[in-house]
């Protein structure tokens, strides 16, 4: 499941025409900005009963848009465009909080996605990035009977 939900996770990034480049693994460089990373975060599980299991698969979408003497803008612009992507991220998965057209493997039932919160920072080995991290979670439904 952490596959599938990662490439629609993705493919949602990519379709956002603020985000120049999206990747699916860690990555100290960049081919074009504003540039995103998704990587898997943290995952829980509930059992209900000897056959239902909800479990959340949390990811990370990291943000970086350069900035200072290594990007195009100077912090408080850079600043100001990381807002404005932040919201249209979010707004990406509010609006389509049951990642359309996603082909549910068996035994499993996406109900839901939401942002769950995001945290600000600089990043790079001369802070010439602005950083935004935010947190998706995927809930869903698992028959126990039917994965294997």
């Amino acid at each position: 499941m952490w596959e599938e939900l990662s490439n629609k996770i993705k493919s949602i990034l990519e379709a956002n025409d603020k985000i120049q480049e999206v990747y699916d693994y860690a990555r100290a460089q960049f081919e074009g900005e504003p540039a995103a990373i998704v990587i898997p975060n943290d995952n829980e599980a509930n059992y209900y009963t000897t056959t239902e299991n909800r479990r959340v698969y949390s990811f990370s979408v990291f943000l970086f848009i350069a900035r200072g003497e290594g990007g195009n803008l100077d912090d408080r612009t850079a600043d100001r465009a990381m807002r404005d992507l932040v919201d249209s991220v979010i707004d990406d998965f509010d609006s389509d909080w049951r990642l359309t057209g996603f082909n549910n493997p068996t035994g499993y039932t996406l109900l839901f996605v939401h942002a769950a919160n995001s945290a600000w920072g600089y990043a790079g080995s001369d802070m010439g990035y602005r950083m935004a991290e935010v947190i998706l979670r995927c809930e869903v439904d698992v028959d126990t009977t039917l994965i294997s």
